[in-house]
């Protein structure tokens, strides 16, 4: 079987593009990659001869997809058009009213994407393939779900080399890796909560790759690629002490790779963060969310308190590792002094860069259902297409244009903690243009500089930085 993955842009690797690519080659599957920011995705299925074309989406995102799924019907009405990832995850029934999709995957796709391709290349029956809904005739045949990958260590290191046609606009100096998957957390704004409920929470919850595992693929990498730096993807990379402290021995002996990882207030102690600058870790990303206390726990349900993320901040910082910080703005029932507060906060724990996003209230999710129950949707936000949670709040607020200003201006006020005085007045004028452009540069000259620091060209940085401000998603 010919199949062709179809990514945003080349910005960055998506893992899960990478996996699913890996296990279809080594069932000897022919696989390629095309790329909508750069060029005719369509003519490429075409020129290419795929059989099925696939991708993964996002809640909001997914509708960039699903038109690229009915201009592939257009031209390519035998080619299978499949989408898998997130949203179809929670949202299986969206292939009803989606009549260019003829499957969906839901839940983990390695296994099933391999039992899928290989009942249609033996003309065996790929309608009954657990994981998928499929489109058969006028009926969607709604197949079970099968159970979570155990063992991570078998599944194929992910195949990098699709990105390979795409080396002009791309570099491949700072690959994504994950150590493992799951969260036990339940944090009301993410789909892990839900994601395990969906698995009935049968089997382990949390899965860790073993050290060797990871640092076989990282042997591989800094073997194959010129790799400056390391990026770990795991929402929290210490969720096991045990396994951080080998980890870390391992990596500084065998690897010595800068590398930048996800770590959460509470987990955080001075052995731990000591281990991790020992091995390398360069900068770290930590979500601090709000400075509310009912807000950051009773509706965000964080369960961290404000001392705590004072003391893993400073233990950050006293490390000499940079420190990111993640904020949400524009919560239920948020007032603008609780946002600043937020902001001050951010001062307070000095970050080398401060995210701020606003709250997303992603359907499924338990905020979701929240802030629905509680009637605070806008009226226009029952169709979901929110692709980033940069660009507005679909929640009802009396000061929506100042909350979204406040999240543009809030990374550079936190830099520059002498505009907190004038913070207020900001927010008033109506220079969101100026205040875009200024985030948008400001962020990613922070997140190069700082939080990902590692050498680029004059070429690779003009041809990154173009990338970078082309798309709206980041």
């Amino acid at each position: 079987m010919k199949v062709l993955f179809v990514v945003h842009d080349c910005l960055t690797m998506p893992l899960g593009i990478g996996y699913l690519g890996a296990v279809a080659k080594k069932a000897g599957h022919e696989v390629r990659l095309g790329a909508l920011l750069h060029g005719d995705v369509v003519g490429l299925a075409k020129d290419y001869g795929a059989d099925l074309v696939g991708f993964t989406a996002t809640t909001g995102f997914h509708k960039k997809y699903l038109t690229l799924a009915k201009e592939l019907k257009n031209v390519l009405p035998e080619t299978l058009v499949v989408m898998g990832g997130a949203h179809p995850t929670f949202f299986p029934e969206d292939i009803e009213s989606s009549p260019s999709l003829d499957a969906i995957c839901v839940g983990e796709g390695e296994e099933a994407l391999v039992e899928f391709l290989d009942a249609l290349e033996h003309d065996r029956d790929h309608t009954s393939v657990a994981n998928f809904w499929v489109r058969s005739g006028n009926r969607i045949l709604r197949n079970r779900l099968r159970p979570r990958i155990e063992n991570l260590d078998s599944i194929p290191f992910p195949d990098r080399t699709l990105w390979h046609p795409y080396e002009k606009q791309m570099h491949f100096k700072t690959p994504f890796v994950m150590a493992g998957r799951g969260c036990p957390y339940r944090c009301s704004y993410c789909f892990n909560h839900a994601y395990n409920k969906l698995y009935d929470f049968d089997g382990l919850m949390i899965r860790r790759r073993s050290v060797g595992n990871v640092i076989a693929e990282l042997l591989d990498l800094k073997g194959s690629y010129p790799v400056e730096l390391v990026v770990f993807q795991d929402d929290i990379f210490i969720l096991d002490s045990e396994w951080v402290r080998e980890f870390s021995k391992e990596y500084r002996e065998k690897i010595g790779i800068p590398f930048h990882c996800h770590l959460r207030a509470n987990l955080v102690n001075e052995e731990i963060v000591e281990s991790l600058a020992d091995a390398g870790c360069i900068s770290i990303k930590m979500a601090i969310e709000s400075a509310d206390d009912f807000i950051r726990n009773d509706i965000l349900k964080r369960g961290m308190s404000r001392e705590q993320i004072h003391d893993a901040t400073s233990l950050v910082r006293e490390a000499g590792i940079v420190l990111v910080t993640q904020n949400i703005l524009g919560n239920p029932n948020e007032t603008l002094e609780q946002a600043i507060d937020t902001l001050r906060l951010n001062i307070q724990c000095k970050p080398g860069y401060a995210f701020a996003t606003l709250l997303q209230p992603y359907p499924k999710t338990e905020i979701g259902e929240y802030v629905k129950n509680q009637g605070l949707l806008e009226d226009t936000a029952g169709d979901f297409d929110h692709s980033s949670f940069f660009d507005g709040t679909v929640l009802k607020t009396s000061h929506r244009r100042e909350m979204e200003r406040l999240r543009m201006i809030f990374p550079l006020v936190v830099e520059c903690p002498f505009l907190l005085r004038f913070v207020r007045t900001l927010i008033r004028l109506p220079l969101d243009p100026l205040y875009a452009l200024l985030d948008k540069l400001w962020k990613g000259f922070a997140v190069k500089h700082r939080e990902m620091r590692y050498r680029l060209t004059l070429r690779e940085y003009l041809r990154s930085l173009k990338t970078y401000l082309s798309t709206g998603y980041y």
